[in-house]
């Protein structure tokens, strides 16, 4: 289901889309998004591990427990048990391997990605820009292919994911900075973008985890929630997007 922008415009605030008030001393807007299952179908993080066994960059053996566990998320999403695995599985797929050749797939990738973004979301991500908010990609997916996408979405746009560890041009097969999902979401942002007053601040995310994030920002939207924040936005009155 397509949502059309005057449906859109009554559902989020046009507090929420317009540029701040005040002067030019007043903080800049701050719109935050969830990628998977909020901007596009399914796993960015698997299409990126399908197009990395493809190109040769990693083992396609050591991607098949992985693939299962992402098959899994598309469907119902991942408990936080399997969460944890499948960031294990990644990091041990990934060590040894050169960061260059991984960062050209993921680039690769992201161009596809962004391509595929649901028409109201777009709508949504274009009406935060022309309103000079900073908008920003918040995704567990690898910084680097969060990255690739946002820019493919505009140059303006940030991407913050989980950032693996490189030490002399190769992943070392550990974290550098906290598994960006959950509440952990909230300290890569930080980690990112320094302190920034979230009380001012536009959420979009589809799944139970995300609700740290939701929580902390000022204006928090449901897109194509799981049961758990279907049930939470319900509840809190929050505004619920629908996105085929």
């Amino acid at each position: 289901m397509t949502v059309e922008p005057v449906i859109l415009r009554s559902m989020v605030s046009a507090a929420q889309l317009s540029p701040p008030s005040g002067g030019a001393a007043q903080a800049t807007g701050l719109a935050v998004f969830d990628l998977d299952r909020t901007l596009v179908r399914g796993s960015s993080l698997a299409r990126l591990a399908r197009a990395l066994g493809e190109a040769g960059v990693v083992r396609r053996k050591d991607l098949v427990g992985h693939l299962v566990r992402e098959a899994l998320f598309a469907a119902r999403g991942l408990s936080p048990r399997a969460i944890e695995q499948l960031r294990a599985s990644l990091l041990t797929a990934v060590a040894g391997v050169e960061q260059a050749p991984l960062l050209e797939v993921a680039d690769r990738v992201a161009v596809s990605i962004a391509a595929e973004v649901f028409t109201g979301a777009r709508w949504l991500l274009d009406r935060h820009i022309a309103a000079g908010h900073d908008v920003v990609l918040l995704s567990s997916s690898p910084h680097e292919l969060v990255q690739a996408v946002a820019t493919a979405i505009n140059p303006v746009v940030r991407g913050v994911g989980t950032r693996a560890e490189v030490v002399e041009g190769r992943y070392t097969g550990h974290l550098s900075a906290p598994f960006c999902h959950g509440r952990a979401k909230l300290v890569r942002l930080e980690q990112e973008l320094g302190p920034r007053d979230l009380a001012s601040a536009t959420a979009y995310a589809d799944s139970g985890s995300d609700l740290p994030v939701l929580r902390a920002c000022g204006s928090p939207v449901a897109v194509n929630p799981d049961r758990l924040l279907r049930s939470v936005a319900a509840w809190e009155g929050w505004p619920t997007l629908h996105f085929s």
